[in-house]
């Protein structure tokens, strides 16, 4: 029996990132700063990111939600607002995809030097 094009989408595959964790350096207060995820599809099925939670409102992630093919490449990029938030910083991003395990913590740190 053949599964439904929904249940299709859903099959878990594999996943590879080219790291769990980045350091951004030093960055200037008022200043983005930006962490660039690449991940790959390692597995035989589409890979689906169904969600990316971050830890807080000061950080933005923008990704591509249509399914990656297997062996393919795509990019998860987080902007950090630095304004007020001096001092040395690690921010977490929650990526939710069709894998097993279905999370994965990536997280980011910088020191922001005040102005």
């Amino acid at each position: 029996m053949e599964a439904s094009g929904i249940e299709a989408e859903m099959r878990t595959t594999t996943i590879k990132f080219d790291a769990l964790e980045k350091d951004l350096g030093q960055v200037r207060e008022g200043d983005k700063a930006v962490a660039k995820f690449v991940i790959t599809n390692t597995g035989n099925d589409n890979l689906l990111i169904q969600n990316v939670n971050v830890s807080c409102g000061c950080t933005q992630p923008q990704f591509d939600a249509r399914p990656i093919r297997p062996g393919r490449r795509s990019e998860i990029e987080v902007t950090f607002d630095t304004r007020g938030r001096p001092g040395m910083r690690r921010n977490s991003v929650v990526v939710t995809t069709n894998t097993e395990p279905s999370s994965t913590v990536l997280t980011f740190i910088c020191e922001v030097i005040p102005r």
